[in-house]
Protein backbone atom coordinates (compact mmCIF):
# COMPACT_ATOMS: atom_id res chain seq x y z
CA UNK A 1 0.00 0.00 0.00
CA UNK A 2 1.58 3.46 -0.78
CA UNK A 3 0.81 5.54 2.15
CA UNK A 4 -0.09 9.36 1.66
CA UNK A 5 1.90 12.00 3.68
CA UNK A 6 0.20 12.04 7.22
CA UNK A 7 -1.26 8.84 7.01
CA UNK A 8 -1.71 7.03 9.41
CA UNK A 9 -2.75 3.28 9.14
CA UNK A 10 -4.35 1.29 11.15
CA UNK A 11 -4.65 -2.35 10.68
CA UNK A 12 -7.72 -4.82 12.23
CA UNK A 13 -7.42 -8.63 11.92
CA UNK A 14 -11.02 -10.11 11.94
CA UNK A 15 -12.71 -7.52 9.75
CA UNK A 16 -15.96 -9.54 9.54
CA UNK A 17 -16.13 -9.74 13.48
CA UNK A 18 -19.02 -7.42 15.04
CA UNK A 19 -16.42 -5.34 17.19
CA UNK A 20 -13.71 -4.93 13.69
CA UNK A 21 -17.10 -3.62 11.73
CA UNK A 22 -18.14 -0.83 14.25
CA UNK A 23 -14.16 0.40 14.69
CA UNK A 24 -13.77 0.25 10.95
CA UNK A 25 -16.54 2.66 10.96
CA UNK A 26 -15.75 5.27 13.18
CA UNK A 27 -12.41 4.63 12.15
CA UNK A 28 -13.40 5.86 8.41
CA UNK A 29 -14.83 9.52 9.90
CA UNK A 30 -11.30 10.02 10.57
CA UNK A 31 -9.66 11.54 7.13
CA UNK A 32 -5.89 10.68 8.35
CA UNK A 33 -6.68 7.10 9.06
CA UNK A 34 -6.32 4.51 6.19
CA UNK A 35 -7.87 0.97 7.13
CA UNK A 36 -6.36 -1.89 6.19
CA UNK A 37 -7.95 -5.21 6.65
CA UNK A 38 -6.76 -8.48 7.67
CA UNK A 39 -8.61 -11.73 7.31
CA UNK A 40 -8.26 -14.69 8.82
CA UNK A 41 -6.52 -16.29 5.43
CA UNK A 42 -3.81 -13.63 5.66
CA UNK A 43 -3.01 -15.78 8.46
CA UNK A 44 -2.01 -19.11 6.90
CA UNK A 45 -0.01 -16.57 4.55
CA UNK A 46 3.75 -15.84 5.54
CA UNK A 47 4.42 -13.48 3.40
CA UNK A 48 0.83 -11.71 3.07
CA UNK A 49 0.78 -11.13 6.92
CA UNK A 50 4.26 -10.00 6.97
CA UNK A 51 3.62 -7.36 4.71
CA UNK A 52 0.13 -6.37 6.39
CA UNK A 53 2.13 -5.44 9.69
CA UNK A 54 4.89 -4.00 8.16
CA UNK A 55 1.96 -1.19 6.52
CA UNK A 56 0.48 -0.70 9.52
CA UNK A 57 1.31 1.77 12.23
CA UNK A 58 -1.12 0.15 14.55
CA UNK A 59 -2.77 -2.86 14.34
CA UNK A 60 -5.38 -4.23 16.43
CA UNK A 61 -5.76 -8.05 17.15
CA UNK A 62 -9.78 -8.49 17.14
CA UNK A 63 -9.65 -11.89 15.23
CA UNK A 64 -10.28 -14.98 17.17
CA UNK A 65 -13.02 -17.93 17.79
CA UNK A 66 -15.20 -17.17 21.24
CA UNK A 67 -17.55 -19.84 20.92
CA UNK A 68 -17.68 -24.15 20.38
CA UNK A 69 -14.93 -26.45 21.69
CA UNK A 70 -12.92 -25.73 23.99
CA UNK A 71 -9.74 -27.18 22.46
CA UNK A 72 -10.57 -25.29 18.83
CA UNK A 73 -11.13 -22.32 20.51
CA UNK A 74 -7.72 -22.50 22.50
CA UNK A 75 -6.08 -23.87 19.17
CA UNK A 76 -7.48 -21.26 17.42
CA UNK A 77 -7.00 -18.01 19.08
CA UNK A 78 -3.34 -19.00 20.55
CA UNK A 79 -2.19 -20.07 16.96
CA UNK A 80 -3.43 -16.65 15.62
CA UNK A 81 -1.07 -14.91 18.06
CA UNK A 82 1.53 -16.87 17.27
CA UNK A 83 1.73 -16.17 13.51
CA UNK A 84 1.29 -12.75 14.53
CA UNK A 85 4.04 -12.61 17.18
CA UNK A 86 6.41 -14.44 14.25
CA UNK A 87 4.92 -11.27 11.59
CA UNK A 88 6.00 -9.04 14.39
CA UNK A 89 9.29 -10.37 15.18
CA UNK A 90 10.56 -10.24 11.27
CA UNK A 91 9.21 -6.49 10.65
CA UNK A 92 12.02 -4.29 10.84
CA UNK A 93 9.42 -1.30 12.19
CA UNK A 94 6.81 -3.33 13.98
CA UNK A 95 3.27 -1.33 14.50
CA UNK A 96 1.98 -0.60 18.07
CA UNK A 97 -0.35 -3.62 18.63
CA UNK A 98 -3.54 -3.86 20.59
CA UNK A 99 -4.69 -7.21 21.57
CA UNK A 100 -8.50 -7.31 22.57
CA UNK A 101 -8.58 -9.82 25.64
CA UNK A 102 -11.05 -10.53 28.11
CA UNK A 103 -12.08 -9.79 31.68
CA UNK A 104 -12.60 -13.66 31.42
CA UNK A 105 -8.92 -14.13 30.81
CA UNK A 106 -8.31 -16.19 34.42
CA UNK A 107 -11.77 -18.14 33.89
CA UNK A 108 -10.63 -21.87 33.23
CA UNK A 109 -12.30 -22.63 30.27
CA UNK A 110 -11.26 -22.92 26.81
CA UNK A 111 -12.06 -19.30 25.76
CA UNK A 112 -10.22 -18.23 28.95
CA UNK A 113 -7.35 -19.88 28.74
CA UNK A 114 -6.88 -19.23 24.83
CA UNK A 115 -6.89 -15.50 25.61
CA UNK A 116 -4.38 -15.86 28.34
CA UNK A 117 -2.14 -17.70 26.28
CA UNK A 118 -2.24 -15.54 23.10
CA UNK A 119 -1.62 -12.65 25.52
CA UNK A 120 1.03 -13.92 27.16
CA UNK A 121 2.23 -14.83 23.54
CA UNK A 122 2.00 -11.33 22.77
CA UNK A 123 3.69 -10.19 25.93
CA UNK A 124 6.78 -12.47 24.79
CA UNK A 125 7.10 -10.60 21.43
CA UNK A 126 7.13 -6.73 23.05
CA UNK A 127 9.18 -7.85 26.06
CA UNK A 128 12.01 -9.07 23.46
CA UNK A 129 11.80 -6.60 20.54
CA UNK A 130 10.92 -3.78 22.91
CA UNK A 131 7.49 -3.39 20.70
CA UNK A 132 4.42 -1.81 21.80
CA UNK A 133 1.71 -3.42 23.11
CA UNK A 134 -1.88 -2.41 24.98
CA UNK A 135 -3.62 -4.98 26.43
CA UNK A 136 -7.10 -4.62 26.87
CA UNK A 137 -9.76 -6.27 28.91
CA UNK A 138 -12.57 -6.15 27.45
CA UNK A 139 -16.17 -7.53 29.08
CA UNK A 140 -19.29 -8.40 27.93
CA UNK A 141 -19.78 -6.30 24.82
CA UNK A 142 -23.17 -5.67 23.02
CA UNK A 143 -24.82 -3.63 20.27
CA UNK A 144 -25.89 -3.86 16.90
CA UNK A 145 -24.77 -6.49 14.97
CA UNK A 146 -23.72 -8.73 18.08
CA UNK A 147 -24.45 -12.24 17.01
CA UNK A 148 -26.49 -14.81 19.14
CA UNK A 149 -25.42 -17.21 20.94
CA UNK A 150 -22.33 -16.61 20.28
CA UNK A 151 -21.36 -12.97 20.65
CA UNK A 152 -23.43 -11.98 24.37
CA UNK A 153 -26.16 -12.59 26.33
CA UNK A 154 -27.29 -9.51 25.18
CA UNK A 155 -27.52 -10.49 21.51
CA UNK A 156 -29.09 -14.12 22.61
CA UNK A 157 -31.46 -12.62 24.48
CA UNK A 158 -32.54 -10.52 21.94
CA UNK A 159 -32.98 -12.96 19.38
CA UNK A 160 -35.19 -14.69 21.39
CA UNK A 161 -37.34 -11.97 22.48
CA UNK A 162 -37.57 -11.00 18.98
CA UNK A 163 -38.71 -14.30 17.64
CA UNK A 164 -41.56 -15.82 20.25
CA UNK A 165 -39.12 -17.39 22.03
CA UNK A 166 -38.86 -16.87 25.96
CA UNK A 167 -35.22 -16.82 27.22
CA UNK A 168 -34.20 -18.73 30.63
CA UNK A 169 -32.09 -17.60 32.94
CA UNK A 170 -29.18 -20.33 33.85
CA UNK A 171 -27.07 -18.66 36.17
CA UNK A 172 -28.35 -15.17 37.35
CA UNK A 173 -25.15 -13.20 38.37
CA UNK A 174 -24.04 -9.80 38.02
CA UNK A 175 -22.47 -9.11 34.31
CA UNK A 176 -20.23 -6.15 32.85
CA UNK A 177 -21.28 -5.10 29.99
CA UNK A 178 -20.04 -2.47 27.60
CA UNK A 179 -21.65 -1.01 24.20
CA UNK A 180 -20.56 -1.73 21.37
CA UNK A 181 -19.86 2.39 20.73
CA UNK A 182 -18.55 2.86 24.38
CA UNK A 183 -15.49 0.25 23.96
CA UNK A 184 -14.77 1.47 20.00
CA UNK A 185 -14.24 4.99 21.93
CA UNK A 186 -11.73 3.35 24.05
CA UNK A 187 -10.23 1.24 21.56
CA UNK A 188 -9.67 4.71 19.31
CA UNK A 189 -8.24 6.15 22.47
CA UNK A 190 -5.92 3.46 23.20
CA UNK A 191 -4.45 3.79 18.77
CA UNK A 192 -4.05 7.38 19.74
CA UNK A 193 -1.56 6.75 22.77
CA UNK A 194 1.26 4.33 21.57
CA UNK A 195 2.87 2.83 24.95
CA UNK A 196 6.85 2.40 25.75
CA UNK A 197 6.54 -0.75 26.20
CA UNK A 198 3.42 -3.22 27.81
CA UNK A 199 0.16 -1.69 29.45
CA UNK A 200 -2.78 -3.00 30.41
CA UNK A 201 -6.59 -1.29 30.21
CA UNK A 202 -9.15 -2.04 32.01
CA UNK A 203 -12.40 -1.45 29.75
CA UNK A 204 -14.64 1.03 31.21
CA UNK A 205 -18.03 -0.61 31.46
CA UNK A 206 -21.67 1.08 30.39
CA UNK A 207 -23.66 -0.83 33.35
CA UNK A 208 -23.33 -3.76 35.54
CA UNK A 209 -26.29 -5.28 35.50
CA UNK A 210 -27.73 -9.02 36.75
CA UNK A 211 -29.14 -11.47 34.02
CA UNK A 212 -32.10 -11.23 35.39
CA UNK A 213 -32.44 -7.23 35.25
CA UNK A 214 -31.67 -7.72 31.74
CA UNK A 215 -33.81 -9.59 30.95
CA UNK A 216 -36.40 -7.77 32.05
CA UNK A 217 -35.47 -4.89 30.44
CA UNK A 218 -35.35 -6.68 27.31
CA UNK A 219 -39.05 -8.18 28.10
CA UNK A 220 -40.27 -4.81 28.37
CA UNK A 221 -38.83 -3.62 24.89
CA UNK A 222 -40.66 -6.58 23.14
CA UNK A 223 -43.90 -6.11 24.79
CA UNK A 224 -43.79 -2.35 23.97
CA UNK A 225 -42.64 -3.20 20.14
CA UNK A 226 -44.94 -6.21 19.66
CA UNK A 227 -48.24 -5.88 22.13
CA UNK A 228 -48.08 -2.29 22.91
CA UNK A 229 -46.60 -0.60 20.07
CA UNK A 230 -44.95 1.74 22.32
CA UNK A 231 -41.40 3.64 22.18
CA UNK A 232 -40.00 2.86 25.53
CA UNK A 233 -37.85 6.08 28.07
CA UNK A 234 -34.99 5.95 26.40
CA UNK A 235 -34.09 9.26 28.30
CA UNK A 236 -31.68 6.72 30.34
CA UNK A 237 -28.63 6.08 27.55
CA UNK A 238 -28.31 2.62 29.05
CA UNK A 239 -31.74 1.95 28.09
CA UNK A 240 -30.95 3.23 24.52
CA UNK A 241 -28.31 1.08 23.41
CA UNK A 242 -30.32 -2.07 24.89
CA UNK A 243 -33.56 -0.86 22.76
CA UNK A 244 -31.56 -0.21 19.64
CA UNK A 245 -30.24 -3.74 19.90
CA UNK A 246 -32.87 -4.99 20.55
CA UNK A 247 -34.79 -3.68 17.39
CA UNK A 248 -32.06 -4.81 15.25
CA UNK A 249 -32.83 -8.50 15.93
CA UNK A 250 -36.69 -7.62 14.75
CA UNK A 251 -37.19 -9.09 11.79
CA UNK A 252 -37.55 -6.55 9.29
CA UNK A 253 -41.20 -7.51 8.37
CA UNK A 254 -42.02 -7.15 11.83
CA UNK A 255 -40.73 -3.30 11.96
CA UNK A 256 -44.57 -2.36 10.08
CA UNK A 257 -46.78 -0.83 12.70
CA UNK A 258 -50.30 0.31 11.74
CA UNK A 259 -51.52 3.47 13.59
CA UNK A 260 -55.19 2.97 15.11
CA UNK A 261 -57.25 5.46 13.11
CA UNK A 262 -60.49 7.02 14.91
CA UNK A 263 -63.25 8.65 12.32
CA UNK A 264 -66.28 10.40 12.30
CA UNK A 265 -68.07 13.09 10.79
CA UNK A 266 -65.15 15.84 11.34
CA UNK A 267 -62.73 13.91 9.70
CA UNK A 268 -60.19 11.46 10.79
CA UNK A 269 -57.31 11.13 13.92
CA UNK A 270 -54.21 8.82 13.45
CA UNK A 271 -52.45 7.92 16.33
CA UNK A 272 -49.08 7.98 14.77
CA UNK A 273 -46.24 7.41 17.83
CA UNK A 274 -46.96 6.46 21.92
CA UNK A 275 -43.49 7.24 23.54
CA UNK A 276 -43.08 5.99 27.55
CA UNK A 277 -41.00 8.96 28.29
CA UNK A 278 -42.07 11.69 25.69
CA UNK A 279 -46.06 11.44 24.91
CA UNK A 280 -47.98 10.68 22.30
CA UNK A 281 -47.89 12.13 18.47
CA UNK A 282 -51.09 11.69 15.87
CA UNK A 283 -52.18 13.71 13.68
CA UNK A 284 -55.64 14.00 12.27
CA UNK A 285 -57.70 15.17 9.15
CA UNK A 286 -60.58 17.93 9.45
CA UNK A 287 -62.98 18.95 6.95
CA UNK A 288 -63.54 22.53 5.81
CA UNK A 289 -65.26 24.70 8.30
CA UNK A 290 -65.20 21.86 10.78
CA UNK A 291 -63.77 22.76 14.48
CA UNK A 292 -62.16 20.54 16.70
CA UNK A 293 -61.63 20.71 20.61
CA UNK A 294 -63.15 23.18 22.80
CA UNK A 295 -61.72 21.69 26.05
CA UNK A 296 -59.09 21.80 28.25
CA UNK A 297 -56.87 20.08 29.93
CA UNK A 298 -55.01 20.71 33.98
CA UNK A 299 -51.57 19.30 33.46
CA UNK A 300 -51.06 17.71 29.74
CA UNK A 301 -49.14 19.94 27.30
CA UNK A 302 -50.19 19.63 23.33
CA UNK A 303 -48.14 21.16 20.43
CA UNK A 304 -50.15 22.18 17.20
CA UNK A 305 -48.57 22.00 13.70
CA UNK A 306 -50.33 22.73 10.49
CA UNK A 307 -49.31 21.03 7.62
CA UNK A 308 -51.73 21.23 4.89
CA UNK A 309 -54.53 23.74 4.84
CA UNK A 310 -55.67 26.87 6.35
CA UNK A 311 -56.76 26.84 10.17
CA UNK A 312 -57.76 29.62 12.97
CA UNK A 313 -56.06 27.83 16.41
CA UNK A 314 -58.16 29.71 19.62
CA UNK A 315 -56.79 29.85 23.02
CA UNK A 316 -58.67 31.15 26.11
CA UNK A 317 -56.93 31.44 29.65
CA UNK A 318 -60.27 29.11 31.53
CA UNK A 319 -61.68 32.04 33.67
CA UNK A 320 -60.32 35.07 31.51
CA UNK A 321 -62.42 36.71 28.44
CA UNK A 322 -60.02 37.49 25.86
CA UNK A 323 -59.05 35.07 22.71
CA UNK A 324 -56.02 34.45 21.41
CA UNK A 325 -56.22 33.44 17.43
CA UNK A 326 -53.91 32.61 15.81
CA UNK A 327 -53.75 31.97 11.77
CA UNK A 328 -51.92 28.76 10.30
CA UNK A 329 -51.25 27.55 7.35
CA UNK A 330 -49.78 24.09 5.79
CA UNK A 331 -47.81 26.29 3.39
CA UNK A 332 -45.45 27.69 6.51
CA UNK A 333 -45.55 25.31 9.12
CA UNK A 334 -45.31 26.53 12.70
CA UNK A 335 -46.23 25.08 16.06
CA UNK A 336 -48.80 26.12 18.55
CA UNK A 337 -48.20 25.01 22.04
CA UNK A 338 -51.12 24.77 24.34
CA UNK A 339 -50.52 25.42 27.94
CA UNK A 340 -52.69 23.50 30.88
CA UNK A 341 -56.37 25.31 31.96
CA UNK A 342 -56.44 26.85 28.19
CA UNK A 343 -59.35 25.85 26.17
CA UNK A 344 -58.89 25.89 22.94
CA UNK A 345 -59.92 25.10 19.63
CA UNK A 346 -58.73 24.29 15.88
CA UNK A 347 -60.68 25.53 12.99
CA UNK A 348 -60.39 24.45 9.34
CA UNK A 349 -60.67 28.33 7.97
CA UNK A 350 -59.82 26.43 4.37
CA UNK A 351 -61.47 25.06 0.87
CA UNK A 352 -59.36 22.01 1.03
CA UNK A 353 -59.10 19.07 3.86
CA UNK A 354 -57.06 19.90 6.44
CA UNK A 355 -53.92 17.71 7.79
CA UNK A 356 -53.03 18.62 11.46
CA UNK A 357 -49.82 16.81 13.52
CA UNK A 358 -49.89 17.06 17.67
CA UNK A 359 -47.98 16.10 20.37
CA UNK A 360 -48.99 15.54 23.53
CA UNK A 361 -46.47 14.81 26.92
CA UNK A 362 -48.68 11.97 27.75
CA UNK A 363 -50.55 8.99 26.39
CA UNK A 364 -53.98 9.36 25.93
CA UNK A 365 -55.57 6.59 29.07
CA UNK A 366 -59.73 6.50 28.48
CA UNK A 367 -59.88 5.93 32.23
CA UNK A 368 -58.24 9.14 33.03
CA UNK A 369 -58.61 11.67 30.00
CA UNK A 370 -57.61 14.81 31.36
CA UNK A 371 -60.04 16.82 29.19
CA UNK A 372 -62.57 19.02 30.20
CA UNK A 373 -65.29 20.34 28.00
CA UNK A 374 -65.45 24.44 27.61
CA UNK A 375 -66.22 26.51 24.65
CA UNK A 376 -63.29 28.78 23.75
CA UNK A 377 -65.88 31.79 22.39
Amino acid sequence: MIQHHGTFTVGITGPRGFIAGHLARRLARKEHICVVNCPRETFDDVAALHQFVSECDVVVHLAGMNRGDEREIHHVNVALAERLAMALTACERPPHVIYASTTHRDRQNGYGRSKKDAELRLRQWARASGGSLTILLIPNVFGPGCRPFYNSVVATFCHQLAHGQQPVVIKDEAVDFVWVQDLVAQVCAAIDDRPDGIEERSIDVTARLTVSQLLGKLETFRAGHFDEQVVPDLSDPLDAALYTTFLSHVELDDHRHRPQVHRDDRGQLYEILRMTGGGQIFFSTTRPGVIRGNHFHTRKVEWFCVLRGEAAIRIRRVGDAGVREFRVSGRSPEFISIPPLCTHQIENVGDEELLTMFWCNEIFEPADPDTFYEQVA
